[in-house]
């Protein structure tokens, strides 16, 4: 059965903007203040464009967002999992389980959070 929200006028325009990595994150209860935000943010976006990042993401996708925050992939990695059970603990999982489009029981893994999100952002269309 369809969820359906009142949002004021003024509030309208806000659902008009494209869904982004971004703004995903931010409404599974992540916030910019963690150290792991912007690799995630990147990391999702390399994902939507190419889905075979997702087959190397300990052996290029960590490096590779590493290098570009000057950081180490094992850092990239840490901060990671730190974000996903930030946002496991954090929030209820019904947005979580429904982008992933299946019961959740656990907080899930690197690779299949990363999955879950660009996945979902490349079926928006965004």
């Amino acid at each position: 059965m369809p969820i359906f929200y009142f949002v004021p006028d003024q509030e309208a325009d806000v659902l008009k903007k494209p869904l982004t990595a971004e703004r995903l994150l931010r409404s599974l209860g992540a916030t910019g203040k963690l150290a792991g935000f912007r690799y995630t943010v990147y990391m999702i976006e390399r994902i939507q464009e190419d889905p075979e990042q997702l087959q190397r993401i300990t052996k290029r996708l960590y490096q590779e967002t590493g290098k570009k925050f000057n950081v180490s992939a094992a850092s990239v990695e840490r901060n990671l999992r730190t974000l996903i059970h930030f946002c496991w603990n954090r929030t209820e999982h019904s947005l979580l389980e429904h982008i992933s489009g299946t019961a959740l029981k656990n907080p899930p893994t690197n690779s299949e959070f990363l999955d879950i999100l660009a996945s979902y952002l490349r079926e928006m269309g965004s």
